[in-house]
């Protein structure tokens, strides 16, 4: 009771509080206006001869330059050095990508709010959307990404054309993005496996051992128990984060991106999250290339290492629906292309690109409208009883029309399909499962149904897969059709209700619908 009281007390025992002190409003940020920009900038980089002379010796190290901006701004000792990789690497007399550090050798400085940026000369990308697209389609699904705008750029009084200008992750993009700069940042390195030691890009400065935080998610990553490993990994990794990452380069078609290439990405352990490791897109400039791009390959240590562990195939669905649909707008990112184009059209005309790269959006918005559309995200729920009800099933014509939809008959609600001697057709009904034995019950009906020549002719239930229960045919009462199958790894699978025959009608009521998990 004293305990009571003296918790009252201090609750309470002050009769006038102190106002609180208005919060100072927040500086706006200039990169967003930058980024926002409607106006294409003109960047002049004058780089001086002894300065050039040592980039040739050493082309990945930082020399001072100066950098105009038309309209008035210069910024001195800017650190440049070139970039890029096999493909995109170009020599300082061609038309080099660069870096620019704008606080390298002046503390401080800063370009529109950012202290680093890329100049990508889009050797690689002729439509020069690739990166800005992707990389908004991954801020858009909500992970951490630099933005991407364009540039006209002159070095040395040599223009150079249009570059695709990218922000650069380092502190400054840390501390927007995460809220705090002092995790360590890594580059993945060049088709290196996170089991392979790391460029430090931004951390504490003295660590003893800069590799031990990699190393623990290497080990984490070889234990032989999925659920031990399992509980190591949630502690190590932002899972949901890590999914999203792995959905968005599957979705984007990215063949060069850590899962498939491990390759064009960075780690951060981020200190607002127990230092847990997020994954950062990198080097999206060839993307949407096969429409067909595989949502299930996975060629990645921690990708690998995480699918067998208990619920992580549902998670990983779940992280596909969120891009797909919060992410992969067409309508929207055609949109978003035009505006480019349009922006673009005094200095370069990319039209062609543009609808280059509309298609490519459009051939794989269909593959991905099969693949995710009607994917479920997770397992069903079943009831004490294992068993839970069927409903949501779409038509689907195999082949000849068919009529399908769904009516009333002899006081049952029932899907229909009537077909002829050229059509079948059919109900779908996908169902995501975890292993185990199943069983599906459905009462049909059949009525008028003439049977083909050939086997599983009439009324049946079949996963999509092939694998088919006993078939019912001619004019019959109602009459129940079970069917079990196996599972024995999560997946997806297609329940179909169908009739095959020359002739007939078919009626399956929606309130018999079961599926039953026998152990």
């Amino acid at each position: 009771m004293i305990i009571t009281w003296m918790l009252l007390l201090s609750l309470f025992g002050q009769t006038e509080a102190k106002p609180a002190k208005p919060a100072k409003p927040a500086k706006p940020d200039p990169s967003v206006e930058f980024f926002a920009s409607k106006n294409v900038l003109r960047i002049s980089i004058d780089i001086e001869p002894k300065e050039i002379q040592a980039l040739k010796m050493a082309d990945r190290t930082y020399v001072p330059c100066t950098i105009r901006v038309e309209g008035g701004l210069t910024y001195t000792k800017v650190g440049i050095h070139l970039k890029g990789a096999a493909g995109s690497y170009r020599a300082l007399e061609d038309r080099p990508a660069l870096s620019l550090n704008f606080d390298k050798f002046v503390d401080g400085q800063k370009f529109y709010g950012l202290d680093k940026l890329h100049l990508n000369n889009s050797v690689q990308d002729g439509t020069y959307l690739n990166e800005l697209v992707c990389r908004e389609l991954s801020r858009n699904s909500g992970l951490p990404t630099g933005r991407a705008t364009h540039a006209m750029v002159k070095l040395n009084n040599r223009d150079l054309g249009l570059y695709v200008l990218l922000e650069g992750l380092d502190r400054t993009f840390l501390k927007r993005n995460f809220g705090s700069p002092d995790g360590n940042l890594y580059d993945g390195g060049f088709c290196q496996d996170i089991d392979q030691p790391k460029k430090l890009l931004a951390g504490k400065k003295g660590q003893k051992d800069e590799q031990a935080p990699l190393k623990t998610l290497v080990v984490a990553c070889k234990e032989p128990d999925p659920a031990k490993r399992l509980l190591l990994l949630e502690a190590l990794v932002d899972i949901d984060a890590f999914w999203t990452f792995i959905a968005l380069e599957q979705i984007t078609s990215h063949w060069d991106g850590y899962n498939r290439n491990r390759n064009n990405y960075r780690i951060y352990f981020d200190p607002s999250k127990g230092n847990k490791a997020v994954f950062i897109l990198a080097g999206m400039d060839q993307m949407f290339g096969d429409p067909n791009f595989d949502l299930r390959g996975m060629s990645c240590i921690l990708a690998n290492a995480l699918l067998p562990c208990s619920g992580m195939y549902w998670r990983y669905n779940e992280a596909l629906h969120k891009v797909y649909h919060q992410g992969f707008l067409l309508s929207e990112m055609n949109k978003r292309i035009d505006e480019v184009v349009e922006k673009l059209k005094p200095l370069k005309d990319i039209k062609g690109g543009g609808e280059d790269m509309k298609r490519r959006l459009a051939e794989r918005g269909k593959v991905l409208d099969k693949l995710i559309g009607e994917m479920p995200a997770s397992p069903p729920i079943f009831g004490p009883d294992k068993t839970v009800g069927l409903s949501g099933w779409k038509p689907a014509l195999e082949t000849g029309p068919a009529l399908l939809l769904q009516s009333s008959f002899e006081d049952k609600t029932c899907l229909y399909i009537r077909s002829s001697a050229d059509s079948v057709g059919c109900w779908r009904k996908p169902v995501a499962l975890d292993p185990g034995k199943y069983r599906v019950e459905v009462i049909a009906k059949a009525v008028n149904v003439k049977n083909r020549n050939e086997p599983n002719s009439g009324v049946g239930l079949r996963l999509s897969s092939g694998e088919k229960t006993k078939y019912i045919s001619e004019s019959t009462g109602w009459e129940k059709i079970t069917f079990e199958f196996d599972i024995a790894a999560p997946k997806e699978i297609v329940l179909v209700l169908e009739m095959r025959s020359l002739k007939g009608e078919a009626y399956f009521d929606t309130s018999s619908m079961k599926l039953i998990k026998v152990n």
